[in-house]
């Protein structure tokens, strides 16, 4: 399939053959994203205006974190573009609408991340403090993967550690539990041994 480079630019000539809601979702995405887009470009003008030009105590630390703010904003965006844009056959039909902002997931951390980083350059411009926004980041990075991979792990170690013939927590989880150990008693009592 083909991915457009403009919303806009490349809409098939049958666009009455989409249906509303992919319509809608086209049009919503597009809107997004040209709004982002202002948005980004706002804050770097304002960032660079402000505090590279009329401030004059710009630091290589300013350089620096404007450099790794523009960085972020480029891989979110083309995060969020790739995502968001539709894509269309050869033959100029709709094959998909682009993803639904609200249905979270990267899209939804990629949305975060552009968010810090405009409100860090444009709250930056003013005060040396804007840069602690982004710490976010990585604490969240880190909460997240401690809670969704690396303490899982650890729990199911610990479990197998200490040996499956330990009894579950709840009265409905002992239940199963002795049910099972009966059902395995009554397999290995009437198994035929040849």
């Amino acid at each position: 399939f083909i991915r457009s480079n403009s919303f806009e630019s490349e809409r098939p000539a049958r666009m009455g053959a989409i249906s509303k809601a992919d319509k809608r979702r086209i049009a919503a995405n597009s809107t997004f994203l040209s709004r982002l887009r202002l948005g980004i470009a706002a804050s770097n003008v304002i960032y660079l205006v402000v505090r590279l030009g009329l401030k004059s105590d710009a630091r290589t630390l300013h350089y620096l974190a404007w450099a790794g703010s523009a960085v972020l904003l480029y891989v979110s965006h083309g995060l969020l573009k790739h995502a968001l844009e539709p894509a269309f056959d050869a033959a100029g039909n709709l094959i998909f609408a682009g993803t639904d902002l609200s249905t979270g997931g990267v899209t939804s951390y990629a949305q975060d991340v552009a968010y810090l980083c405009i409100f860090s350059l444009a709250v930056g411009a003013v005060t040396d403090w804007a840069w602690l926004v982004m710490a976010c980041v990585p604490v969240y990075a880190g909460y997240m993967g401690y809670t969704s991979v690396i303490g899982p792990y650890l729990a199911s170690r610990k479990r197998a550690a200490a040996g499956a013939e330990a009894l579950p927590d709840d009265e409905a989880a002992r239940k199963r539990q002795a049910k099972k150990e009966r059902q395995r008693a009554r397999m290995e009592k009437f198994s035929v041994r040849r």
